[in-house]
């Protein structure tokens, strides 16, 4: 069952690591764009060589993740890449620095709670992979579980950033009381 689990882990990290290159890497204007988020949380000068490495190591994750013989090293890049980023972002909640994540390129969030609790997600999902080893699997239950990776990869991309937005507006206590009527 372990097994099943790697090849699920593994291509929902693939997918989301090669979404967010690609979303950055697609044009000039989208690669400017992340080094000006880069710019907000480190000085000028690093800016522009850490969202290259940043880029880089995304495309690595998704490519090492691929075949099982280098799953291990694309789990513990995830790993280590994904705690920078949840430091990062906290330091930016901590400093008051107002900046999209430019995470997925034009698909983006502002730096906040719910990018920590993605990332924290995703690293709950690459952790077991340093533990996991991979192995020969039957053909069909590994295509699937590789489908289902797939699919919950799409789906976490598309919408947990506006799931995780309305679940923190539903816990945030309410501002303005109700008005009540007499009666």
């Amino acid at each position: 069952m372990e097994h099943y689990y790697l090849i699920a882990a593994r291509c929902l990290l693939a997918t989301v690591f090669a979404v967010a290159f690609l979303g950055k890497a697609r044009s000039a204007r989208r690669r400017q764009a992340f080094r000006t988020t880069v710019r907000n949380l480190i000085s000028r000068r690093a800016a522009g060589p850490l969202a290259g490495l940043i880029l880089c190591c995304e495309a690595a994750i998704a490519v090492l993740l691929v075949p099982p013989v280098t799953a291990r090293a694309g789990f513990a890049l995830a790993a280590g890449l994904l705690s920078v980023f949840i430091a990062g972002v906290f330091r930016a909640i901590r400093n008051g620095i107002f900046a999209e994540c430019g995470c997925f390129g034009d698909h983006s969030a502002v730096l906040g709670y719910p990018i920590i609790v993605r990332n924290g997600l995703l690293l709950a999902v690459a952790v077991p992979g340093l533990v996991l080893a991979p192995g020969a699997v039957a053909v069909a239950p590994a295509l699937a579980a590789a489908i289902a990776g797939v699919l919950v990869a799409i789906v976490y991309v598309r919408y947990l950033d506006i799931a995780m937005a309305r679940v923190l507006a539903w816990l945030k206590p309410r501002l303005v009381p109700e008005s009540r009527e007499p009666g």
